[in-house]
Formats: structure tokens, C-alpha cells, sequence
């Protein structure tokens, strides 16, 4: 058994952006793990990184398309009159800048329930971090904010098989020949599986670069109404709801 962090958290609008889109702002229908370690790195305001378990599961309305200003420029191009909107002055050498709209795509109404499983010697301050934040927290873009409706503290312990009920990542592990040989799979099914992002280190020249040992998360998007096999928790905040921590 296991002590855990349960957040229950709502946001209208929101977009998770997929790294490889650019043209559209695509999103993910739920956070990525990144996303989510980086909200709760940012509310307690860690430094250097707090290794964690998470569980994230959620419900949504679907996703809408939204016009946004997108602002392009290449390092070093000039301003030229007709081809650039924008002239940017720096220190007497002018700088062109587009401007324009482009498309974000936008999940409705996610309804979440996040899991936090850390080391022991910071689980009082994840979760006063997260109960009093000292200002408002995000998940996703800067903007979309993060509506906390309740935190609580429960506890988490395996079963051998547990019906899904909502929405969820599901990591996909080697040993495992399929999906079936952990997910007991009904009509709708697994959606798509992600390479999701979990965890970076920061270089010398000061990038992001993903671990190569947990730094990518090959996970399955399971919809509600599936049954877990294999590697599910309880949370006794719910009778027999399902939770997956990675």
C-alpha cells in the first residue's frame, strides 16, 4: 500500500501541445507526464528534479479549433518594408518579425483526477504546495490555468483486475506481447497510442534533452469502459477506481 496525492482539477479550455506540431497547435487529450512534473516542480519550486510516480486519468467534451496571433522570425533577418508587419530596433540595426493567426486546437472541459505518489521526504511539501500555491497554477500553456476543486491525501494498493472509468494513460511495458495481454479491450478500444514526454536534463548549452532511460513514456490512451488486468491500483477515495501510476 502506498501513500498518495489525489488531485481533482477542471479546466475549460486548454491545450497540451504535441512537440511535433506547428502549423496547428495539436494537443493531447490528456496531460503528459512532463507537463504535469513541471506544474508540480514549479508550485513547490524545486530546482533540480523530484522523481515521482504519477497516475493521470480524466473526461472531456471533446476538442475545438481556435484562431490565435502567431509571431514568426529567423535569427538575425533583417526588416524588410512589404514583407515583414513588424520592425523591432536594436541598437540601430532593424529586426523583421510576421504576424499573423494560425489554429490551436482546444480540449473542452477536461475533468481530471491526477495521482502523486513521491519520495516520502517531499510529500508534505507537494501537497501544501499544492493546497496553498503561491500563485496560479497552469497546466498546459501559460494561460490555461488550473482550477483545483479538492485535494486529499489516500491510499493506493494492487489489484488484479479493475474496470477503467475514465479516460487514461496506460504505460506499455516489454514484457507484455500486446495490449490484451494487460487491457481487456472493449468496442471503442485503445484511441492511439503517444511517445510521451516524461522526464530532460539540461545541457551544457542550456537545451532540453530527454532522458534516454524514462525520458519517453511509450503509453497507451485507453478510454473508459476498458478492464485492466494487470498493474492497477485502487484509490480508497473510490471504491474500485482505477488508477496506473508510472
Amino acid at each position: 500500500m502506498e501513500r498518495a496525492i489525489r488531485l481533482q482539477c477542471f479546466q475549460n479550455l486548454v491545450n497540451y501541445r504535441k512537440p511535433t506540431s506547428f502549423i496547428i497547435k495539436e494537443t493531447f487529450p490528456l496531460p503528459p507526464y512532463s507537463t504535469v512534473l513541471g506544474m508540480i516542480h514549479a508550485a513547490c519550486g524545486y530546482k533540480e528534479f523530484h522523481p515521482m510516480k504519477l497516475g493521470i486519468q480524466g473526461t472531456n467534451s471533446g476538442t475545438v479549433s481556435e484562431l490565435y496571433t502567431r509571431y514568426s522570425f529567423s535569427a538575425g533577418g533583417k526588416f524588410e518594408k512589404g514583407r515583414h508587419q513588424i520592425c523591432i530596433n536594436d541598437n540601430g540595426r532593424e529586426y523583421g518579425i510576421y504576424k499573423g493567426i494560425a489554429n490551436v486546437e482546444l480540449v473542452c472541459e477536461n475533468r481530471m483526477v491526477i495521482h502523486i505518489v513521491p519520495n516520502e521526504e517531499d510529500f508534505d511539501t507537494i501537497y501544501q504546495s499544492l493546497k496553498y500555491p503561491s500563485r496560479y497554477l497552469s497546466l498546459g500553456r501559460y494561460e490555461d490555468l488550473l482550477d483545483i476543486e479538492r485535494i486529499d491525501i489516500v491510499n493506493v494498493h494492487k489489484e488484479d483486475e479493475l474496470d477503467v472509468i475514465r479516460d487514461m494513460y496506460i504505460p506499455v511495458e516489454e514484457e507484455w506481447k500486446s495490449a490484451e495481454d494487460r487491457i481487456v479491450v472493449p468496442k471503442q478500444g485503445i484511441t492511439t497510442v503517444y511517445n510521451l514526454t516524461r522526464e530532460y536534463t539540461i545541457s551544457k548549452q542550456g537545451f532540453r534533452r530527454w532522458k534516454k532511460d524514462g525520458g519517453r513514456v511509450r503509453t497507451y490512451y485507453c478510454l473508459r469502459g476498458v478492464t485492466l488486468r494487470t498493474g492497477a491500483y485502487v484509490d480508497d477515495y473510490e471504491e474500485d477506481v482505477a488508477v496506473v501510476l508510472y
